[in-house]
């Protein structure tokens, strides 16, 4: 006969979480990839759940074996037509009282309406799933639209859910994000930033359901640090869009140029405003000296950083809010020893300690930006003092082993895995 302590091992070793994600794998979420594959390390049962299937043309080695594993949809098909009338006709009381809450609490924006009743269905076929795979916890990254899917599915279930929130997903419009934080049993967030603001929408004696987990890097996987320094190189990556502040990179740039400095320049990453940054490159003349260089995998990254005089990332925050958080590669840069300059926007400070881990100028200024990158080039010597601080500071706070252990350790006590 089991002894009770050893039913309760056992009842918790058969419990399972769904992680509810926008899409996976996705190239620019890589912390996410990190994540899972530690809490697969841990021992935590996971079932992931994508909204939408991965159209990414470039897919990371370590990704790969995730996709087999995860469970895809789209947005009409007969199995999501099965499960939306198996749920009308089993719950129609429940699906009505969904759809009103839905409706009432996304009324101010037509745009999360519209997107909040579409997803019902694929939310509603996920449930179906999730019940038949005996989930007890189910988890969403991005306080957005997979969030939402995990409030429909925690209603129809009668489970509790819990969410990270990251950067863009709490700033831009989200009509729902108070509600989300009340009903969840938790809230995961990737920097001090983040939470301060998430403890503003709350009481005080509620706090406590938000806790910081940084993301984190795992150093066994980092290949070693073989520094051959082309002091010519300036190294940036990102997704082309306006909260990456590139733009200030290509201003920086053609000032450097104009001082007389050699250097190259290069970007890698894809997005909306390509277009616009090789017509910026072409009208400032910057052809020679700076790159787009599209997608590269992993190891061409990590090469990068090995090769780069210096690291930088001008983020800012964007007309409509939109902003990061603590940007992965600034960890990855660090890890790595190169030298980062980047700006004091968001959780950013953070990590980019001003005069000790790196230097964070003012967003949207080409000028500061190319003082201190003139700066970086003039004292090779301070600005590596910098990334050896960088580093000890990344595997003290950002070592993804330590944070994982501590996001296990939060799923232990708030969600009785």
């Amino acid at each position: 006969m089991k002894t009770s302590r050893e039913l309760n091992k056992m009842q918790k070793k058969n419990k399972k979480i769904s992680y509810i994600l926008s899409q996976f794998p996705e190239n620019y979420e890589t912390f996410i990839l990190r994540e899972i594959i530690e809490l697969k390390k841990n021992k935590i049962n996971l079932e992931l759940f994508s909204l939408k299937k991965c159209k990414d043309k470039v897919i990371h080695p370590q990704a790969q074996e995730f996709i087999k594993q995860t469970h895809y949809s789209s947005l009409l098909s007969f199995n999501i037509m099965k499960a939306l009338f198996y749920f009308i006709w089993n719950k129609p009381i429940k699906c009505m009282r969904l759809v009103h809450y839905l409706i009432r609490l996304n009324f101010s924006s037509l745009e999360f309406l519209i997107k909040s009743l579409a997803i019902v269905p694929i939310s509603l076929f996920y449930a179906k799933l999730m019940r038949d795979l005996h989930i007890t916890h189910i988890h969403a990254h991005w306080a957005t639209i997979p969030t939402t899917s995990a409030v429909i599915v925690s209603r129809i279930l009668g489970i509790p859910f819990s969410f990270t929130a990251h950067a863009w997903d709490i700033f831009l419009t989200n009509p729902m994000l108070k509600e989300k934080v009340l009903c969840a049993e938790f809230v995961a967030t990737c920097t001090g930033y983040n939470k301060n603001y998430l403890d503003s929408l709350l009481d005080f004696r509620e706090n406590e359901k938000i806790f910081l987990n940084y993301h984190g890097i795992d150093f066994d996987t980092l290949p070693r640090t073989k520094k051959d320094i082309d002091d010519k190189l300036i190294f940036s990556i990102g997704r082309l869009c306006e909260q990456k502040g590139f733009p200030y990179l290509i201003e920086a740039c053609a000032i450097l140029r104009d001082k007389g400095h050699q250097f190259r320049c290069v970007i890698i990453g894809e997005g909306p405003d390509r277009n616009a940054l090789t017509s910026q490159i072409d009208e400032l003349g910057l052809q020679e000296c700076v790159f787009l260089d599209g997608m590269k995998p992993q190891s061409y990254i990590f090469e990068m950083f090995n090769k780069a005089r210096m690291f930088v990332l001008p983020c800012v925050i964007s007309k409509n809010g939109d902003r990061d958080g603590i940007p992965n590669v600034i960890i990855e840069s660090l890890a790595m020893r190169t030298p980062v300059i980047s700006t004091t926007v968001s959780g950013i400070p953070e990590i980019i300690i001003n005069h000790v881990t790196g230097i964070a100028v003012e967003p949207r200024n080409s000028v500061q930006l190319a003082e201190t990158i003139i700066k970086f080039i003039n004292d090779p010597k301070e600005a590596e003092v910098y990334a050896s601080n960088g580093r000890k500071l990344v595997e003290e706070k950002f070592d993804i082993k330590k944070n994982i252990r501590e996001l296990v350790s939060i799923f232990i006590n708030r969600a009785n895995i």
